[in-house]
């Protein structure tokens, strides 16, 4: 089994408990275990193949857990961040705050949390500045888990965004479902504009979005889980079961996220 980079998994593994609003979607959340120790989750990753992740901060409170990890482990560990765009420069402040103190090389912008599309102009001075750091911009694309307005996460969206900041490494999340044609098609469009395959079990991708890893989007579609919200094991096994080309496989599990957010991994 080729070694791969989880291109997403968020920080609430330091918390346990994972009941909340995706239990309607995942009936076993609430059964992943609090990780605690950096060499703990690094030998879980291990276990699945996986020889780095990107960890979304998704708390204050767990800034230094993972830029101690970076710091620790830079080859196997790089920070993103949850970004709020409605606190304006105070947030543009945190950003090169967090880029500085924690090693973040990445914005996490959900819109659904936000009711905003992406091309909302709260959003810009982000895009701006993901720019001048040179990290990339993680943004959902599909409809969210919680209960709330889908269509601010519609894939058209990136379209326009790619349009005004083609410098923008744009990586959307979540699959893209069930506007897959449109995220295909904006993916294509444009030469940074990525997709990390997470929060959906790969056994309900639909035949398209996997023709397209195979195919046309081959360098551009990466390995991801969201962990806690799909288990790295039960990723690996359904992924297998899809046979995608051998061609393809190193693309899909390192290659795309290596160059999506510019990082020297070590996946030994």
């Amino acid at each position: 089994m080729l070694r791969a980079i989880d291109s997403l998994i968020n920080s609430s593994f330091l918390d346990g408990d994972q009941a909340g609003t995706l239990d309607y979607l995942f009936n076993d959340l609430k059964e992943r275990p609090k990780i605690e120790v950096i060499d703990d989750l690094l030998g879980q990753l291990d276990e699945c193949s996986i020889g780095a992740a990107v960890i979304s901060i998704m708390e204050e409170k767990h800034a230094a857990w993972v830029g101690n990890a970076h710091s620790q482990y830079p080859k196997k560990i790089l920070p993103a961040m949850i970004v709020n765009p409605l606190n304006g420069m105070d947030e543009i402040r945190k950003v090169v705050y967090y880029h500085e103190t924690y090693g973040v090389r990445c914005l996490r912008i959900p819109p659904f949390r936000y009711t905003l599309p992406p091309t909302d102009r709260v959003y810009w001075p982000f895009y701006t500045k993901a720019i001048e750091l040179d990290i990339a911009v993680s943004m959902n694309a599909g409809m969210p888990g919680p209960r709330k307005p889908g269509w601010v996460q519609n894939p058209t969206h990136y379209d326009e965004v790619a349009y005004h900041f083609p410098e923008l490494r744009i990586i959307m999340t979540h699959c893209g479902q069930p506007w897959t044609n449109e995220a295909i098609s904006t993916i294509t469009h444009w030469d940074n504009v990525y997709m990390s395959c997470c929060a959906v079990a790969p056994k309900y991708w639909p035949a398209q979005f996997v023709q397209f890893i195979n195919t046309r989007g081959k360098e551009k579609m990466m390995f991801g889980t969201e962990y806690p919200t799909i288990h790295w094991q039960r990723g690996r096994a359904e992924i297998e079961d899809l046979q995608l080309r051998e061609n393809v496989q190193p693309l899909f599990f390192s290659d795309n996220a290596q160059r999506a957010y510019q990082w020297e991994i070590d996946l030994d």
